[in-house]
C-alpha cells in the first residue's frame, strides 16, 4: 500500500473537504492516494495545495512547457506515482502525446522542438546542480520571459518535492495512471 496509510472513509466534513479541493474540477479519478494520506496532517495538506494550485492558475507559463518539465522531474527522480498521474491528466490536455510523455523516461529520441529541447536539458541541469548556468537561462530566454523563467524553476523544485514525498511513502500507482514505461 503505502507507508502511511491513507485517511480511510467515513471523513469527516473538514477532512472531505480538504480532500476533494485537490485536482482539477473536471477529473474524473478517486480522490488521490497521496491527497488522502496528507490530509492526516490538514494544516500541512492545505499549504501544499496552495501552492501547487498557484502553478495550474493565473500561471504565464505556457501549459506543454510545464507539463514537460514535470514529466521531465518525476522521471529523473523515478516517481512512477507522479508521472504515472501527470502524464495521464495533464498530458492530454497539454498536448503532450503519450509516446513524449514516455520518452521523457526512457530517452527514447522524440520530435522535440530546439525549444523543448533546451527546456529538457534545463531540468536535467536543475536536477543536476540545482541551479541553471548563464547560458541555459539565456537559451531559455529565447522563447520564455524572466517571469516564466521563474515559474518554471518553481514548478520544477515543486514537483521535485513532490516526488520526493511519493518516493518517500512508497506510494503505489493507481489503477487510472499511466504506468512507467519500460525502456
Amino acid at each position: 500500500m503505502s507507508r502511511v496509510a491513507p485517511l480511510a472513509p467515513p471523513w469527516s466534513e473538514q477532512d472531505a473537504a480538504g480532500i476533494n479541493s485537490w485536482g482539477h474540477p473536471d477529473r474524473t479519478y478517486e480522490p488521490l492516494l497521496l491527497v488522502r494520506c496528507l490530509q492526516r496532517h490538514p494544516a500541512l495538506a492545505a499549504k501544499l495545495r496552495t501552492l501547487g494550485e498557484a502553478l495550474y492558475l493565473d500561471t504565464k507559463l505556457p501549459p506543454r512547457v510545464r507539463t514537460i518539465a514535470i514529466l521531465r522531474i518525476c522521471a529523473l527522480l523515478g516517481c512512477a506515482y507522479e508521472w504515472g498521474g501527470q502524464a495521464a491528466f495533464w498530458g492530454p490536455i497539454a498536448g503532450v502525446s503519450e509516446d513524449e510523455c514516455d520518452a521523457l523516461v526512457t530517452g527514447a529520441d522524440t520530435a522535440w522542438s530546439d525549444d523543448e529541447r533546451v527546456l529538457i536539458a534545463a531540468v536535467d541541469e536543475l536536477e543536476r546542480s540545482g541551479t541553471w548556468t548563464t547560458s541555459t537561462w539565456n537559451a531559455l530566454g529565447n522563447r520564455l520571459s524572466d517571469e516564466q523563467r521563474m515559474e518554471l524553476l518553481i514548478a520544477v523544485g515543486w514537483y521535485r518535492t513532490i516526488c520526493t514525498l511519493c518516493n518517500g511513502l512508497d506510494l503505489p500507482v493507481e489503477g487510472w495512471m499511466r504506468a512507467w514505461p519500460q525502456a
